[in-house]
């Protein structure tokens, strides 16, 4: 049994050896030429056997004609570079004079389209869609001419109309392709002004030299400051108007006098007096029964507050400004305390003796 096994296997071995070797490819009379062929059939060339020797020797870089060679190439670039410069030229001074046909809005729809979707709306596509060549289309988008005023739009499209004019009647001086081209779009339907585009006035800055541009800032800085010294200056002289008109302190019985003077002499009062003389009417029609003891308490800004009442019938508050609820209070010596904060029935003061604020119904009356 494991002879009949050995058998087979020899058999099976001998079948793949003779068939490798039957494969197998003997090397050709020429294998630097077989080797090459085989690198440029890898790149993708195809070279058949019958011309494999002519294709390898024109191939092969001569020495002999390298002179040539270089003279070639030397012309070559000297051409490129003659005609970059006529085509320069050309543009510059013999400009073909094309006739605008797009409108405001129709140029902006080409920047939109063109800015949001740059990849389908190239050059080429947007000449195919508008009545516009690709130059045309390429100057438009590099350098936008945005106008300043709504009348200077009127213009330009009142331009686009008569030369569209000229065109149907054939008095335009373009070559027929173009004409046949721009014909496409005579029935077309333009898009309507949005006068938000007109808003921002995106005029280009004028180029500056460093010099010129030191000068501008140093005179920029100069006029902030005058701008600032005289601000400041009227600050000031409003203030000491102020400070000289409220130099003289007036009660409120003299101030609605003095209101009452003017009324009478038949002089306008503004709002702020009629409602001083109102609020004066109401306080004599009404008043109030103010106790004579005056409940005067100052609270510490420490750790324990505490509230000291005074009562003295000899030296009591003294009130300068005479309303319901005085407006300002002297501090006796005995109980004055500097940042402390004094209480009389529900107002409030400060050390100085000025009103801070009312709490209403504190008060046991």
């Amino acid at each position: 049994m494991f002879a009949i096994n050995t058998r087979r296997l020899l058999r099976i071995g001998t079948k793949v050896f003779l068939r490798e070797i039957r494969q197998r490819r003997l090397p050709g009379p020429n294998p630097g030429l077989d080797n090459r062929l085989e690198e440029f059939r890898k790149d993708g060339i195809k070279v058949t056997d019958d011309d494999a020797e002519e294709f390898i020797e024109k191939s092969d870089s001569t020495f002999f004609d390298v002179g040539q060679a270089y003279n070639e190439h030397f012309n070559e670039t000297l051409i490129g570079k003659y005609k970059l410069r006529n085509q320069i030229v050309k543009e510059r001074y013999f400009k073909e004079n094309m006739p605008n046909l797009l409108t405001w809005s129709e140029k902006e729809q080409i920047r939109h389209l063109a800015t949001t979707m740059p990849d389908e709306w190239t050059p080429q596509k947007i000449a195919e869609s508008f009545p516009v060549t690709e130059a045309v289309v390429k100057k438009l988008l590099k350098f936008p001419w945005k106008p300043a005023t709504e009348q200077r739009i009127s213009r330009h499209d009142a331009s686009a109309m008569r030369n569209w004019r000229e065109l149907k009647e054939g008095t335009l001086d373009i070559p027929e392709n173009l004409r046949q081209h721009f014909l496409k779009f005579s029935e077309r339907t333009i898009p309507p002004l949005k006068k938000s585009s007109i808003k921002i006035d995106v005029t280009q800055e004028e180029k500056m030299g460093e010099f010129e541009r030191i000068i501008k800032k140093c005179a920029s800085e100069d006029y902030s400051d005058k701008e600032n010294h005289t601000e400041n200056r009227t600050n000031v002289h409003n203030n000491t108007e102020k400070v000289k008109k409220d130099k003289k302190i007036l009660t409120l019985d003299e101030l609605s006098s003095k209101i009452k003077n003017r009324l009478e002499k038949g002089k306008n009062v503004d709002l702020p007096d009629q409602l001083i003389i109102s609020s004066m009417s109401d306080v004599s029609k009404a008043k109030p029964n103010i106790s004579q003891d005056i409940e005067l308490s100052y609270i510490e800004d420490s750790k324990s507050s505490e509230v000291t009442d005074f009562k003295e019938e000899s030296k009591k508050l003294e009130v300068l400004s005479g309303t319901n609820y005085p407006e300002r209070i002297r501090i006796p010596k005995k109980a004055y305390k500097k940042n402390a904060t004094f209480k009389v029935n529900d107002c409030f003061y400060d050390h100085d003796g000025r009103f801070l604020y009312r709490v209403i119904g504190m008060t046991e009356n």
